[in-house]
């Protein structure tokens, strides 16, 4: 397995300079430099490849790292523009406080592997894959993608609703993971981790640690403890490689932070990192939006909540200075104007009616619980960082400063709609509360460690001064009293990955296995997907109940499949050959419909469905007796025909 980790390298290398390169670009040639540029570089570089995919078909552009590259080039040339305009010198803290930048490259080099080493365990070989719902889509859009070479998000729903039912889906992700298949030319499920582990180890830490400076400062302990516990809550990232599994959702909340953090210095909350001028973080503020809605509009509308907040309290700061009446009413009237965009947009940025049915699960105590904890949707507690929260919450209540309680007040409102949307029997209010995440509660866990780790960072340097204090009042000698803290430091990490976070990813990993039982795709079914390239002619296309994986033979063998999802629009033909395939000698009106769909096969993988449903598809049961159809080849209990009916 180490050695299918090391031929992975590549991939790894590629979607980390996909998330990572363009956007760090355009911060340099906006003179922006140390933890702000790294920070930001994720958030613009979605932008990046999210407007590509935009532009791309519109000026008859396939897609490929191309329209990527020239989207890049101005970006860059913008920033470039802009930072010569609104140039500013490097702070006093940037050139003062070595120690800040040691502590924030440990945080972040820490966070990473240990954040790296989770999601390694979690997928076992690079070439495995989720083995649920929703990564039926991801995987087969990706493939349509690569076929079709139109990444917009105006076109991917076409691959389960070819008459435009889904006018709009976020394809950020499955563009960026398509983009690793083109560039390093490996398969689709080894390029969807690569893209979730750097967005994992590189992205999400990033953020955290920029956010925690925003809200709790440039104390060397509070960065370094920041990037560490990125990697301590089992909410974020682990649940939302495990449930779902949402991998666009992911990727849109690992850059959420560092767009939260702009958005702090734009308002005036907190001054901008390393001395950057406000005109630079207004430019990557407005420049990382687009990104998140293009990759998941639930992002960008947690952004919404939490960014309107803080303009809020930038409001209420300005207005304690005494200014102008009519400075006064002209930030008044903007910030009114704001909030009605904000609403509109709120409203707006929700899924259709039958997609946000999910019901509440537990009762209005446990899912306060739950948030008081940390072991949010059901999960683990992680006691450590639970604690260290709850220190960081007592010590931003007793400072009063307002960007602190700014976080409390941001922590809470998450926590509400977390609340709103496990427990709340008031449907329609929980509606128009949660809607934009699908009234589901474990999106909106996701939200709330935003907030949560760098109020535990904050409890770390609390506890940091208490001990210091301590060992002044003692005869340690200072080598002593380092090693000391170094050695809670060590006890501290390694709490923060016992327990909970074990569980949590002990518990992702099974999803991950290929097993003779495996809950949608099993080694027998796997060995005989891997075996169509040899069976099955390139245009011809396969039939099979999608519900116990065969459709991911679109994206795993490159062969087409009748239904891509499980969840799709089902046209006249294609019901007739799910329903009466196996009497195609029999039944006149099924002969039509094979030739109108062009199917030529069926994939046969018993009656086991995903998650345990159970779906009716009788125009495939009975395939080993029906004189329409020929076996061709099976493994195990796989079995694979071609269609002989119908002159074929």
């Amino acid at each position: 397995m180490i050695g299918e980790w090391f031929a992975a390298v590549p991939a790894l290398l590629v979607a980390a300079a996909l998330l990572i390169v363009p956007g760090y670009a355009a911060a340099r040639a906006a003179r922006l430099v140390g933890l702000l540029a790294w920070a930001v570089a994720a958030p613009a570089s979605l932008t990046v490849t999210g407007l590509a995919s935009v532009v791309a078909p519109l000026i008859g552009m396939p897609w490929s790292s191309v329209p990527v590259l020239i989207v890049a080039v101005l970006v860059i040339a913008i920033a470039a523009v802009v930072g010569f305009f609104f140039r500013a010198g490097r702070s006093a803290s940037a050139v003062s406080v070595p120690w800040a930048s040691v502590a924030t490259i440990g945080g972040l080099v820490v966070g990473a592997v240990l954040l790296t080493a989770q999601l390694v365990y979690v997928v076992g070989a690079p070439s495995d894959f989720s083995q649920s719902f929703d990564n039926v889509f991801h995987l087969n859009a990706t493939r349509f993608i690569l076929d079709t070479q139109n990444a917009s998000p105006l076109h991917v729903g076409q691959m389960t609703s070819p008459s435009g039912g889904v006018p709009f889906y976020p394809a950020g992700w499955h563009a960026s993971v398509a983009l690793v298949v083109q560039l390093v030319g490996c398969s689709i499920p080894v390029a969807s981790n690569a893209v979730m582990i750097a967005g994992a180890a590189l992205v999400w830490p990033a953020g955290v640690v920029l956010l925690s400076a925003a809200l709790f400062g440039r104390r060397p302990v509070v960065l370094a403890a920041a990037g560490v516990l990125a990697a301590g809550v089992p909410a974020f990232p682990l649940l939302m490689i495990d449930y779902g599994v949402l991998y666009p959702f992911f990727l849109a909340v690992c850059a959420l932070p560092a767009v939260l953090a702009v958005t702090l210095s734009a308002l005036g909350l907190r001054a901008p990192e390393n001395g950057a001028s406000r005109g630079v973080v207004v430019l990557f503020l407005v420049g990382s939006l687009p990104g998140l809605a293009l990759f998941h509009p639930g992002a960008f509308v947690g952004w919404l909540f939490a960014g309107t907040l803080a303009l809020l309290f930038a409001v209420f700061a300005y207005l304690r200075t005494r200014p102008a009446r009519r400075a006064a009413i002209l930030v008044l009237s903007g910030s009114a104007v704001w909030l009605v965009v904000a609403f509109v947009a709120w409203r707006i940025l929700r899924p259709p009616l039958e997609a946000r049915g999910w019901p509440i699960t537990e009762t209005l105590g446990q899912a306060m619980g739950e948030v008081a904890t940390l072991g949010l949707s059901g999960g683990a507690v992680p006691i450590v960082l639970a604690v260290l929260m709850w220190i960081g919450v007592i010590a931003a209540v007793r400072s009063r400063r307002l960007i602190e309680v700014y976080a409390l007040v941001t922590l809470v409102v998450f926590a509400v709609l977390y609340i709103a949307a496990s427990a709340f029997p008031w449907g329609n209010f929980r509606d128009l509360l949660t809607a934009a995440w699908y009234n589901n509660a474990p999106r909106l866990a996701a939200l709330i460690p935003l907030i949560a780790i760098p109020l535990a960072a904050y409890g770390v340097a609390v506890v940091a001064a208490v001990l210091a204090r301590l060992v002044q009042r003692t005869s340690m000698t200072p080598r002593a009293a380092v090693a000391a803290l170094v050695a809670v430091a060590v006890v501290v990490v390694g709490a923060s990955q016992l327990v909970a976070v074990r569980d949590a990813v002990v518990g992702a990993s099974g999803g991950y296995r290929v097993t003779p039982d495996s809950a949608l795709v099993s080694t027998d079914e796997l060995a005989l997907i891997d075996k169509l390239p040899e069976l099955v002619p390139e245009d011809a296309v396969i039939a099979g109940n999608p519900w116990t994986g065969t459709g991911l033979a679109y994206a795993l063998a490159d062969r087409r499949v009748l239904m891509p999802h499980l969840l799709m629009d089902v046209s006249p033909d294609m019901q007739v050959v799910n329903d009466d395939l196996v009497d195609a000698d029999d039944d006149p009106s099924v002969c039509p419909a094979v030739e109108a769909t062009d199917v030529d096969y069926l994939l046969d993988f018993g009656t086991h469905e995903v998650h345990g449903a159970t779906h009716s598809f009788p125009g495939f049961a009975g395939a080993a007796k029906s004189p329409s159809l020929r076996l061709v080849d099976s493994v195990g209990t796989a079995r694979l025909y071609e269609v002989t009916a119908c002159g074929r």
